[in-house]
């Protein structure tokens, strides 16, 4: 039988990640995103390892995520909730001790109708995608401070790209707003942002893809793979020179080659634009995808290794060969939508 494919979440080395970036800047400590199930990792086990390394703050995106990380975590860390409060969702945020992020005006009305609980400010500062615009006639910065915020924030654009000149244009807006808030913690930097320098790092900072080894090379280079994506051979075979590969036949050898099938496709989250494009690995020798990436299998070029390779064996699709970001760029995507692209069928195990 045929084991179904295998990512294996190796939670030191997210714990390590964390406590790299947690010391990138000694005064400003470094949270974690955990929304979208640890970008596809696994919510709970990963941060129990994340509390267990040091992390007091976690960011969610909903209310939902948020009630299951408190449930799963305890009583003591902070869980801010990104998307903002509902009206029918004001008690549950006091009722599981979370921190609703505010990022516009009618989030701010909501609120002070709210029985209790904690608040975050979001403001736009150049992303135009969420926060509060200062510009608008109706911000009040002495109403929105009398909400007590226990954080002020804003999100960079562009972090990724470090001359990029909307990351100073952000940082200059940002701070004309936190001025309005005094004493209470900023936090702007995300992933890319923690690699920005130190006046990019106020008081918090929020990694996310950073903690699961991706992002940019300006991160990754300092950080560890977070998860072994593995397949199991089902065949080994030949094919002749001038023959066809796949659905649609969008492959053909040059040469004879020895070609392997493995068990992984679209229906696991292996993008079908990594077609004709992605890496596999086997012992840590590149395997070439040949062919169209099918629902439930992917041809692979196994020409180069060993000759013993046979049924049953795995291939590395993520990990320590397979570089995650190498990965989406073959597949013209980023390692956000690899990892959260994982789908159920995939096991998980964590090491």
């Amino acid at each position: 039988m045929t084991s179904l494919p295998r990512a294996t979440i190796h939670l030191d080395n997210i714990a390590d990640n964390w406590r790299t970036l947690n010391a990138l800047h000694p005064t400003s400590s470094a949270a974690a995103v955990v929304k979208a199930d640890a970008y596809g990792l696994g919510t709970p086990a990963v941060s129990r390892a994340l509390l267990r390394a040091g992390c007091t703050t976690f960011f969610v995106a909903y209310l939902e995520e948020g009630i299951a990380l408190r449930r799963a975590l305890g009583p003591q860390p902070g869980i801010y909730v990104l998307n903002g409060p509902l009206a029918n969702e004001l008690g549950a945020y006091a009722e599981h001790a979370l921190t609703a992020v505010l990022s516009n005006l009618d989030h701010a009305a909501l609120w002070q109708t709210a029985p209790k609980g904690t608040c975050a400010l979001h403001f736009e500062t150049g992303m135009n995608r969420l926060g509060i615009r200062t510009g608008n006639p109706l911000c009040d910065f002495n109403a929105l401070k009398a909400l007590s915020p226990k954080l002020v924030m804003s999100h960079l654009a562009c972090a990724d790209s470090p001359t990029h000149p909307l990351n100073d244009q952000q940082k200059t807006q940002f701070d004309d707003i936190w001025r309005h808030f005094p004493g209470t913690p900023t936090s702007l930097a995300n992933s890319a942002g923690c690699f920005l320098g130190d006046s990019y790092a106020y008081d918090m900072r929020r990694p996310g893809i950073a903690l699961y080894g991706g992002g940019t090379a300006l991160t990754t280079s300092a950080l560890k793979h977070a998860v072994t994506l593995e397949a199991s051979i089902i065949s080994v075979f030949e094919a002749g020179a001038g023959e066809y590969v796949g659905y649609g036949a969008t492959a053909k050898l040059p040469e004879t080659a020895r070609l392997a099938t493995v068990n992984l496709g679209y229906a696991d989250g292996i993008l079908r634009a990594g077609s004709n494009q992605l890496m596999a690995y086997y012992d840590g020798v590149p395997c070439p995808v040949i062919g169209r990436i099918s629902m439930d299998l992917i041809t692979i070029d196994v020409s180069k290794a060993h000759s013993a390779i046979k049924a049953g064996d795995d291939v590395e699709f993520l990990g320590a060969s397979a570089k995650l970001d190498a990965q989406a760029s073959r597949a013209g995507t980023l390692s956000y939508e690899l990892l959260t692209g994982l789908s159920n069928r995939v096991q998980r195990i964590y090491a």
